[in-house]
């Protein structure tokens, strides 16, 4: 060992005297009265600055991508942990949890990957048919069932589906060649397995035509999905109802590794 420091370099911030600096950019003279907290967001997660459409469009998909009904899971989860009176602590169980979740908003990032796959097929198949289009669709449907971005649960249509479509035409964002492409697998996928697709996939197409990355949409989304598990979050810790401090038996099931005794409870010890 040479007792030398490691040295961690980062680009996201430095503290000056006077100032600010995020992303290289100054608090004072570039960020402040110029950006929102959309354009912070992504700034933050994709290091880099969007125009105002851009930052319209994903105002528009926060408000639609928000449900706050709190019998929704993972909404559950926020009300039970915040029962105890700890709005972060409920926050930051969610949000746990909802890494490599197959619901919920950190999924739109996999989503995502549904549609550069079938772009991804198109390109290298050298057409734009539908006939092409189809097949990667069957093919799609063949390897994983169930496939991320498709299904509605409980009712005929994804109604923020819907209202996504509205905002994009209102935004002149129709044209776009990954909403393009998710309207025209949404009919598709319809025709021959009769299932439509849920916010996540048109939340994808909207993020992957604004240049972001499925690694980086993830978390984009989850970010701005927060008004719904805040809202849930501060609530219940306010109320801190007891029915939820302590859940019947039946309602816990435990998923994890055989109960065991350590070497020392066994021998008595």
């Amino acid at each position: 060992m040479s007792g030398e420091r490691p040295t961690l370099r980062t680009r996201v911030g430095l503290a000056e005297w006077g100032d600010n600096r995020f992303r290289g950019y100054s608090a004072a003279h570039d960020l402040s009265g110029r950006e929102s907290i959309g354009g912070l967001l992504v700034l933050a997660i994709a290091g880099r600055r969007i125009d105002a459409n851009e930052r319209l469009m994903l105002d528009d998909m926060a408000t639609v991508t928000n449900v706050a009904d709190p019998r929704i899971w993972p909404l559950k989860l926020v009300r039970v942990t915040s029962s105890y009176g700890g709005c972060l602590a409920a926050f930051a169980a969610v949000t746990v949890s909802l890494e490599g979740a197959r619901i919920g908003h950190e999924m739109v990032g996999r989503a995502a990957e549904i549609l550069v796959r079938l772009h991804d097929g198109l390109v290298a198949s050298g057409t734009e048919s539908d006939d092409v289009l189809e097949e990667l669709c069957r093919r799609l449907l063949a390897e994983h069932g169930r496939v991320l971005g498709l299904g509605v649960p409980f009712r005929p249509r994804d109604e923020r589906v819907d209202m996504l479509m509205e905002r994009v035409a209102a935004r002149g964002r129709s044209e776009q060649p990954y909403w393009q492409l998710f309207t025209r697998a949404a009919e598709i996928f319809w025709r021959i397995r009769r299932v439509r697709p849920n916010m996540g996939l048109a939340a994808a197409a909207i993020c992957l035509d604004m240049g972001f990355t499925p690694t980086q949409i993830g978390p984009l989304i989850t970010a701005l999905a927060a008004p719904a598990y805040w809202a849930n979050a501060v609530e219940g810790a306010e109320q801190m109802p007891p029915s939820l401090q302590t859940l019947p038996e039946r309602c816990v099931r435990y998923v994890g590794p055989a109960l065991r005794k350590s070497p020392r409870a066994a021998g008595g010890k």
